[in-house]
């Protein structure tokens, strides 16, 4: 199916680990890191990949100032359930709450050529957000290698072509042309693509929605 679509499995209350994934043509040379960096603030343009000083990084009074992107490293194994961290773990850890390299995530291998390395996600929300936030943010894969550089393709589970997680569905996508939505649950291919913010507490997206 084509874009938009929603991955399967998105998301904090899923033990999925066919999720998103990215396939490497050439082998790395040492386990990968997920790094989380400020976004350009025109979704799904890129940023400079440099900064984290946007509110999803620096946190709100409500969430007791920690980041509100969550990832988790699925490539050899598919996470618990509930397995966003309450608070960050200084440098690298598996799942961590994202923010440039200080809070950070290694992948568990180092891909041969060919090879795919798998992630979930998750935007949580606390109640003191508002509109005027700066949320916007991308995902970064920094890899080293020798020889060849590699070719990078991107994938999610594609719900809309019939994915599911005994059976994947992989649809490929292009940062800077597409990219990730945290959305509420219901959501359906056209959007609105929004996250409700709650009255009180923090709440997780429900989807995640690959968009232009």
């Amino acid at each position: 199916m084509s874009i938009p679509y929603s991955a399967a499995g998105y998301g904090n209350n899923s033990t999925a680990q066919n999720v998103f994934r990215v396939t490497f043509s050439q082998a790395l040379s040492s386990q990968p890191d997920w790094e989380a960096y400020d976004g350009s603030g025109s979704f799904p343009t890129t940023g400079s990949g440099t900064t984290t000083s946007n509110t999803i990084f620096t946190g709100t009074t409500g969430n007791g100032n920690i980041p509100m992107l969550s990832l988790v490293a699925t490539t050899n194994a598919a996470p618990t359930s509930a397995w966003e961290p309450s608070s960050p773990t200084s440098g690298s850890a598996n799942p961590n709450r994202m923010k440039g390299q200080t809070y950070y995530v290694t992948d568990p291998s180092t891909p041969g050529a060919s090879g795919v390395i798998r992630f979930n996600l998750v935007l949580n929300i606390p109640f003191d957000v508002t509109t005027s936030s700066t949320m916007s943010h991308d995902l970064l894969v920094r890899y080293t290698y020798t020889g060849t550089a590699p070719t990078l393709t991107w994938a999610g589970n594609d719900t809309g072509a019939g994915g599911t997680e005994g059976s994947p569905v992989w649809t490929n996508f292009v940062p800077g042309t597409n990219g990730i939505r945290h959305t509420r649950s219901g959501t359906t291919a056209g959007g609105p693509y929004l996250l409700n913010i709650p009255s009180s507490g923090t709440v997780d997206a429900a989807m995640g929605w690959v968009t232009t």
